[in-house]
């Protein structure tokens, strides 16, 4: 009988890449709020709106170090024009009025008076009087003057009291910092970062080892473990719990109920296909699985990574993902990192983007029929060619080959082969 292939062999039906990856945003949910000192917030998400409690720029003021004068007295095509110099503005004072046929040199930031209606700057470049640290002049030859530009920011021209400076979902980075302080916003509300604990699975699995000496027969250094904690970190994960579990349901049961109580997530590696020792599958579909009563297992439409798991374990979220480095390295960015998101803040549709390229692979490719095809390269920034660089040979267990990876490429569900010079999907992870 030939292959269903909406089916894997043993039957079970296969999610679709973008089916699985809304499953796996609707488990979770925010985090906590709390408010939180504007300067000590950065990587935080918003929970509310920001509103400026501040006009920006807070007074009218200079944008250039010249002298301020009014208009009227630079009547066009009749200069140059002398003037007398009654007054100086340096940053930080208060300001000073301009008497008509008067000058005042102002600095550039320094205040204007509150009425700026006929008033102008004139740069000290269109003057007689040399730039830099020099004495107040009794008098002034304004050069040119250029009537359509003031030279004037006028206060809240960026934005009002009361307007909006960040929405909710926002997250803060530095140029956020700059505008909520800039505004008068000193705290906002927002998410707690989410704990998250890591759990390899396996009776292979054994501590970092420096020689094959060290290995026991049919083990393996743990590398999923730390691979997902740091990757997490990079997510700007800052508590996360890893720990790793034997092949026994009792014991990774009783771990994952723990965890699952004192986390916002628990990430599981290995144990999810559909051999006689996948301890995380079967620990999690008994029906005496503690807190285990909202799990999914089965195959995504994917490669690498085929076999998933997700659900809750005492309301928490749990995402099984496949044991093979490659797979886990991959699934982390699929679906992981969205889901992180969600729990820090990010409303789904926006946890769910990822920055993605165009680029002309210098590779032939086969993508396998009915599964998305995902392939961790790096990229060759190399002007005027950049292009994706495959590791020589990416199978789903070529931890290896992850050196140096930034991207990953991805060819959709039935792409088909493609040719030397073929534009191809990246995703960049890092840039």
């Amino acid at each position: 009988m030939a292959q269903d292939h909406s089916c894997d062999h043993h039957g079970v039906p296969f999610r679709s890449l973008s089916d699985h990856l809304a499953a796996v945003l609707a488990v979770g949910k925010p985090t906590a709020t709390r408010t939180v000192v504007t300067e000590e917030s950065a990587g935080l998400v918003l929970a509310a709106d920001a509103r400026a409690n501040l006009p920006v720029p807070p007074f009218s003021n200079s944008a250039m170090d010249g002298f301020l004068v009014r208009a009227a007295d630079l009547p066009a095509g009749n200069g140059p024009w002398e003037l007398p110099v009654s007054g100086d503005i340096p940053a930080g004072q208060t300001p000073v009025d301009v008497a008509p046929g008067t000058a005042v040199r102002i600095m550039t930031g320094a205040p204007t008076p509150v009425d700026t209606e006929g008033l102008m700057v004139v740069p000290v470049e269109d003057t007689n009087v040399p730039a830099g640290a020099v004495a107040l002049p009794d008098r002034v030859v304004v050069t040119t003057a250029h009537h359509d530009r003031t030279h004037i920011r006028h206060q809240g021209e960026n934005c009002q009291v009361g307007d909006i400076i960040a929405q909710a979902g926002t997250v803060i980075d530095a140029g956020v910092i700059a505008s909520l302080l800039s505004t008068g916003i000193t705290s906002v509300v927002a998410y707690d970062r989410p704990t998250v604990a890591v759990i390899s699975a396996g009776d292979e699995l054994v501590p970092s080892v420096d020689s094959v000496d060290q290995l026991r027969p049919g083990t393996i250094p743990d590398s999923n473990r730390p691979m997902l904690a740091e990757l997490l970190r990079e997510q700007g994960v800052a508590k996360v719990r890893s720990v790793v579990v034997n092949d026994n349901a009792a014991t990774f049961r009783k771990e994952l109920d723990a965890l699952s109580r004192e986390c916002d997530l628990v990430v599981t590696s290995g144990g999810v296909s559909a051999g006689a020792f996948d301890v995380v599958k079967e620990a999690l579909t008994k029906p005496a699985a503690s807190g285990a009563t909202d799990m999914w297992f089965g195959p995504v439409q994917i490669q690498p990574g085929k076999p998933q798991g997700l659900g809750r374990v005492n309301g928490t979220p749990v995402i099984c993902l496949p044991g093979n480095p490659v797979s886990s390295f991959v699934c982390f960015y699929l679906f992981v990192m969205p889901l992180v998101r969600v729990l820090s803040g990010i409303p789904p549709q926006s946890a769910a983007q990822q920055a993605r390229l165009m680029l002309p692979s210098h590779d032939h490719i086969k993508a396998p029929k009915g599964r998305d095809l995902f392939i961790p390269c790096a990229i060759d920034w190399t002007e005027g060619d950049v292009h994706p660089v495959i590791p020589g040979g990416m199978g789903s267990h070529f931890v290896a080959s992850l050196v140096g990876i930034s991207a990953i490429i991805h060819l959709p569900l039935d792409h088909g082969k493609t040719q030397p010079g073929d534009l191809v999907p990246v995703i960049l992870l890092k840039v």
